[in-house]
């Protein structure tokens, strides 16, 4: 697994692939996310953030809109909410 990998990417917002919802590094993400969150909601100002999955792999010709139950590995984004 590559963290923080962009080359070849169109966007800053991509974090890692992983294969499976259950992957530590997106459980640790998305405690870090909420912590985040949770400052920024109790400061009042700062941007929230969010993660977006995007379901990979798949049935043949379904490379990039996988639907989340066929896909063999998912794409992890960060994007401002």
């Amino acid at each position: 697994m590559n963290i923080y990998k962009t080359k070849n990417r169109k966007t800053l917002a991509y974090r890692f692939t992983i294969s499976d919802k259950s992957d530590k590094a997106l459980i640790n993400l998305k405690a870090l996310i909420k912590a985040h969150n949770s400052k920024v909601k109790r400061n009042g100002y700062g941007t929230a953030l969010r993660i977006r999955l995007m379901a990979r792999g798949g049935k043949r010709g379904q490379t990039y809109s996988t639907p989340h139950k066929n896909a063999t590995h998912f794409d992890v984004y960060v994007h401002n909410r």
